[in-house]
């Protein structure tokens, strides 16, 4: 097997989970100052091969490697133009980039990579970290929810629930809903009923999870976002037909009563991203 530059640019950026997580995971996004170090992790949740490879990606550009580190010992090569950054190994299953002296041009997406065999070889990327190079400080969103409007309750079969943050810097979120069952236990649902939506005129994200009347009725619904501005503990709103959503905000604003404007590019959501 190859180990070069030219066979992992031939290929897509393949995403794979193991029992619903992220294969190999990274954090959403991180900020720094100009000429700190950044340091972007990659966690393991599966069997690599030999090598763990982090490639850089800017705006309109292609995808070009940074270097690729022994799984084993952590020692690392790295590719032409990419010299002063580092790689270092945690842990068996930890592996992170180190650069020094941030400057602008370091802003980019950075992805983790390695070859796994699931019948055939075939390389697996981390959702990526955003890496954002700038003297803003960390903001994080503040967290509404909305119940089905009871307007359209009894003429629509699917109910839509709404969970919107806004306000926060980055931009970046990750929402995931969950579903109590029968016993107490919340289970993730599934990729296909939720939809995200953008607000291009403010820092408003909106996750729509559409489902059936009957389930919408006689269910709990959990939504979550993680922002890199509370990587520690991500806001958790719980879903209840019979009391209305609170807010995570700080501020001792009253929630909107009125649901976002449907202004903005509807996009598929990836959960567990």
């Amino acid at each position: 097997m190859r180990v070069g530059n030219s066979v992992a640019l031939k290929l897509p950026l393949l995403f794979f989970a193991v029992d619903g997580a992220v294969a190999l995971q990274q954090k959403i996004s991180l900020t720094k100052a100009e000429e700190k170090l950044a340091i972007i992790d990659c966690h393991l949740h599966i069997s690599c091969w030999d090598y763990i490879h982090w490639y850089q990606q800017k705006d309109r550009e292609t995808l070009k490697r940074i270097l690729y580190a022994d799984i084993n010992d952590g020692s690392a090569k790295n590719d032409v133009g990419f010299e002063s950054i580092k790689s270092e190994k945690k842990a068996s299953n930890h592996f992170a980039l180190k650069i020094t002296k941030l400057k602008k041009e370091h802003s980019a997406m950075y992805y983790c990579a390695c070859w796994v065999s699931v019948g055939n070889w075939i390389k697996i990327f981390g959702s990526g970290t955003r890496l954002i190079v700038t003297g803003s400080q960390v903001k994080p969103p503040k967290l509404y929810g909305y119940l089905p409007s009871k307007k359209y309750i009894d003429k629509r079969d699917k109910q839509t629930m709404l969970c919107q943050a806004s306000g926060m810097f980055p931009d970046l979120v990750k929402f995931t809903w969950k579903k109590k069952s029968e016993t107490g236990e919340w289970t993730n649902v599934p990729e296909e009923n939720v939809v995200e939506q953008n607000n291009k005129n403010a820092v408003t994200v909106t996750s729509m999870m559409i489902i059936d009347k009957n389930t919408a009725e006689n269910s709990d619904y959990q939504c979550t976002v993680a922002h890199e501005g509370g990587t520690d503990k991500p806001q958790t709103l719980e879903m209840k037909r019979d009391s209305k959503p609170s807010t995570e905000s700080k501020d001792g604003q009253n929630p909107p009563t009125c649901p976002p404007s449907s202004e903005g590019t509807i996009k598929k959501q990836i959960s567990g991203e």
